[in-house]
Parts: C-alpha cells; sequence; structure tokens
C-alpha cells in the first residue's frame, strides 16, 4: 500500500482546525502531522514535520497565509499549498496563488473536496473552488475583447472532460460520471493541456471559455 499524503492544518479557528482533523482522520488517504493556528507558527511547524500538503488559511494574525505560503515555499519548494477560505473574491485567490500556492478553496466546501484537493495537489495538479474559478472566467471576459478565437479540434469526450472541469469535479468524479478509467480522464486532460498551451484546471477553464465551447 503507498504511504498516505501528510497534512498539516493552518487556521486561526480551533473549532475549524477540529473539523479538518476529522475529514482527514476519516480517510486512509492522508495523515494529519501536525496543525498551526498562524502563519509563524505553520513555519515552523512545516520546518519540523516537512508534510506533503498545507491546508492554509489566509486571514491570520501577526504572519497571514499569503505570507505563511511564499515563506514556507522559499524554505521547501516541493511542500504543496492549498489555501483554504471564506474570500471568494478573484484577487484574494490570486495574492496566494502568485504566493506560490497550488490550489484555492472555500470553507464551506464538502470534506470529499477538500481531501480530493489535497490529493490534487499531491499528484502536482491545481485546483480552484468551483465560484471562485466562474469570478476568474469572467473577469477574464470582461477584461477581454469581443473576438472569439477559433477553436482547435477536440474529441466529444474531451469537450465532456472540460465541461465536467468547470463544474469543479475531480478527476475521479468526472471518471466515474463519464465510465471511463480515471487513466483516460487524466490522458484527456494532458492532450487538451498540451493542444492549447495550458497548464491547469484554471486555465483550461478560461480557454474553452474564450473558445465558446462553455459558458458561464
Amino acid at each position: 500500500m503507498s504511504a498516505t499524503v501528510g497534512v498539516v492544518v493552518v487556521d486561526d479557528d480551533a473549532l475549524v482546525r477540529h473539523a479538518l482533523r476529522a475529514f482527514i482522520a476519516d480517510d486512509n488517504r492522508v495523515t494529519l502531522v501536525g496543525e498551526a493556528a498562524d502563519g509563524s507558527e505553520a513555519v515552523e511547524t512545516c520546518a519540523a514535520v516537512n508534510p506533503d500538503v498545507v491546508l492554509m488559511d489566509i486571514k491570520m494574525n501577526e504572519v497571514n497565509g499569503v505570507e505563511a505560503t511564499r515563506r514556507l515555499l522559499e524554505w521547501n519548494p516541493r511542500c504543496r499549498v492549498v489555501a483554504l477560505t471564506t474570500f471568494t473574491t478573484e484577487w484574494r485567490a490570486l495574492e496566494v496563488l502568485r504566493a506560490g500556492a497550488c490550489g484555492y478553496l472555500v470553507k464551506h466546501s464538502t470534506p470529499e473536496q477538500i481531501i480530493d484537493a489535497v490529493l490534487a495537489a499531491h499528484a502536482g495538479d491545481r485546483v480552484v473552488s468551483p465560484e471562485v474559478q466562474d469570478r476568474f472566467v469572467r473577469a477574464a471576459i470582461e477584461a477581454g475583447d469581443d473576438q472569439t478565437p477559433e477553436a482547435p479540434a477536440l474529441s466529444g469526450r474531451e469537450r465532456q472532460v472540460i465541461e465536467l472541469i468547470a463544474k469543479g469535479l475531480s478527476n475521479a468524479e468526472i471518471a466515474e460520471e463519464l465510465h471511463y478509467a480515471e487513466g483516460t480522464v487524466k490522458a484527456d486532460i494532458r492532450h487538451i493541456n498540451q493542444l492549447w498551451d495550458v497548464e491547469n484546471r484554471l486555465q483550461v477553464v478560461l480557454r474553452a471559455t474564450e473558445l465558446g465551447i462553455i459558458s458561464l
């Protein structure tokens, strides 16, 4: 059996930390290896336990989550940080993503969505909550021009995969929805990334919107 993903939880709300501990304890693919109540403590904790993934709150006293993410990734660039916050504005997401985070979830995400995001982050993917992703797309549309670029050829299945990505489904959920192996879904996503010269799910959704393949 493969090793579980080691997770550090960072949040100044003890109740949130308690809930996250429970979510993690219920899934044998992940293990809680540490927790912290502020950004400064987060950096110290991560230095001590060397986690695979950090669930990072943004709004904290003293050192906030954005600065903690920066410091943590300067020390260990291989660590993966997923922001978990109440903010849904795109500028807040951009702030922490530019600091190096690979994911952005809102706190009303389900336990399954949170664990899926941890696993996706560990696998090298980027995950953004659907409502925040929607704000990114709308902001890009408003900032763009009225010309629609020519759409490159996609298979029918790849179009279905893109539509489900836009709805916020994980690779496993997409595979279940389309009745394909998860490896097939991953291969489709790799092909879409190569075809469109993009790197992550958010960029896929933005590009699909520009091309008129999906609408939000």
